[in-house]
């Protein structure tokens, strides 16, 4: 049944979506909230429940591109800083190039200290945030970081990319030539800050930079809310999925892995709110039988969701308001893709959801594609947030060739789907399955990219979980749900093996090898035991 906040979120994000293709193609025309509902089938009056102006919308619009700023992250060069600032300013001017108009017309507004929708305001506090958040990780992942000091030249480098931010709005040189002379100027004043730091005088003037800077951009923070969370982030990142390079962070997470998201949680604790994280996971099973029981949720989703409560209740025991993880369920996003019929995507999500109340998970609550969408029509759900969300096929298979996180995604999602349709497919060769899947693994990499900037949207102030290995300084945290000798193993990719009197994960054909039983619950397998009794 449709609940009230369902159809007011379904509202919020056909306005926005209308919104923020109007400002691409005509700017901030001044009656964008009233085209924008008229485009989604709405009234303005219903619209203006969400956004009460057009520079609501345009906010909103600047809050998913911070979020596509953050992701950026990954893919600067371990450089110098002056080569890290210039990169990600380069890619802020590529993600806003299509709202220029919007931006120019708002940046009065913008600059307007008691403006409520003022870039320094306590409203646009979520935004400024993950953009300081960015800063933070150039700073500290620069080579030439350690002779310098990094809270203040964080705020010095966000005081500096929002006046490079107006510059360019009102820029009419060809290209933007004058604000890349500007960007110019900034990393040669960079390069040299290395080279200099042992003046006292330059010291001095750094000094003079912050204390401009600091009162602006970033008010003093409470020294307790800082420390509970960094241990919050520490006691998390005890679980984290990471990938096989991770270096030393693995053990001893570095400034750099609580970068992104320091600044998030800091803002949950110091309002005393439960953190909230966003987890897209738990789709279907796969379709394989050499990798699970069937079709249904069996005990290694029950360890898995058991495994996330525990996590909230942890942190619960740190900080006494807690934790909350919305499971974001992709079954729908790419069911097609992968071989489970949408049919198989219901039945699992309902078991889901009873599982949950079986094993009262209270801190976890779910999120689907349907929630979003008031149409019927799987198919066009997924058309419509490709059209909305997605980059081009042609702008990830770049990324795969340029980045080794994008290369090593790739390659875990396609070796996935080749295991689950070589099962399947056995009329073809290993060399067909596995070009089809490379194939379709660009898909799966586009929608799944897509449902996480839709999720952005919906939920700009959460944290992103994620059930894949991660980079330690991405912008999302991978979670391990289980203890398997494959970091891309998942409950709905295997089976929960007992051996010992402990669980883990596997391939149903990798426990069938070793002899396993199927054990049966509530009058369906279950899970497997190796050997005799707990």
């Amino acid at each position: 049944m449709e609940t009230p906040g369902t159809a007011d979120r379904r509202t919020r994000q056909r306005v926005l979506e209308a919104a923020v293709s109007l400002l691409s193609e005509l700017g901030l025309s001044g009656d964008l909230l009233q085209d924008a509902a008229k485009a989604a089938g709405c009234s303005s009056d219903r619209a203006q429940v969400f956004f009460h102006r057009d520079e609501d919308l345009v906010l909103a619009l600047y809050a998913r591109l911070a979020a596509q700023l953050e992701a950026r992250v990954a893919e600067l060069p371990d450089s110098d800083l002056a080569d890290r600032f210039r990169k990600i300013m380069l890619d802020k001017l590529e993600l806003v190039a299509p709202y220029r108009q919007a931006l120019a017309a708002l940046h009065a507004t913008l600059l307007d200290p008691r403006h409520e929708l003022g870039a320094l305001s306590p409203h646009t506090e979520i935004i400024r945030n993950r953009v300081m958040g960015v800063f933070s990780a150039v700073v500290l992942g620069a080579s030439d970081r350690h002779k310098l000091n990094a809270e203040g030249l964080t705020r010095s480098l966000y005081g500096l990319h929002l006046a490079l931010m107006l510059l360019w709005t009102q820029d009419q040189t060809t290209e933007s030539l004058a604000t890349r002379a500007a960007l110019d100027l900034i990393c040669d004043l960079l390069s040299l800050s290395g080279r200099l730091s042992w003046l006292p005088n330059f010291k001095n003037s750094l000094v003079k930079l912050d204390l401009i800077a600091a009162p602006l951009v970033e008010p003093t923070a409470d020294p307790a809310v800082t420390e509970l969370s960094i241990k919050i982030l520490q006691q998390l990142f005890r679980h984290r999925r990471l990938e096989s390079n991770a270096g030393s962070c693995a053990k001893d997470p570095c400034e750099q892995c609580l970068a992104l998201h320091l600044p998030k949680v800091r803002r949950f604790v110091g309002a005393g709110e439960p953190i909230h994280f966003l987890l897209p996971a738990f789709p279907a099973k796969s379709p394989s039988p050499k990798k699970v029981l069937g079709r249904l949720p069996d005990m290694a989703e029950e360890l898995a969701l058991g495994f996330l409560e525990q996590v909230c209740n942890e942190i619960k025991e740190l900080y006494p308001p807690g934790a909350r993880i919305t499971i974001c369920s992709d079954g729908r996003v790419f069911s097609d893709l992968v071989g489970v019929s949408d049919e198989d995507v219901t039945d699992y999500a309902q078991e889901i959801d009873a599982l949950r109340k079986r094993i009262d998970a209270r801190s976890l609550d779910v999120f689907r594609m349907e929630d979003l969408f008031e149409i019927d029509d799987h198919e066009s759900m997924r058309e419509q947030l490709r059209v909305h969300y997605a980059d081009t096929l042609e702008a990830i298979e770049e990324r795969v060739r340029k980045y080794t996180h994008h290369q090593l995604l790739f390659n875990g999602i396609q070796r996935f789907l080749f295991e689950d349709r070589i099962a399947i497919e056995t009329g073809k060769s290993r060399t067909q399955v596995r070009n089809e899947c490379k194939r379709r693994t660009y898909s799966v990499i586009q929608r799944s990219d897509a449902w996480g900037r839709l999720l952005s949207d919906c939920f700009p102030a959460a944290l992103r979980l994620s059930i894949h290995p991660q980079s330690p300084h991405s912008e999302k945290i991978g979670i391990l749900l289980g203890e398997a000798n494959d970091t891309w193993l998942t409950p709905w990719h295997g089976v929960a093996v007992r051996r010992d009197g402990k669980f883990g994960l596997m391939r149903r054909h990798e426990a069938e090898s070793l002899g396993a039983c199927v054990v049966m619950a509530l009058g369906r397998p279950s899970y497997y035991q190796i050997g005799e009794g707990p």
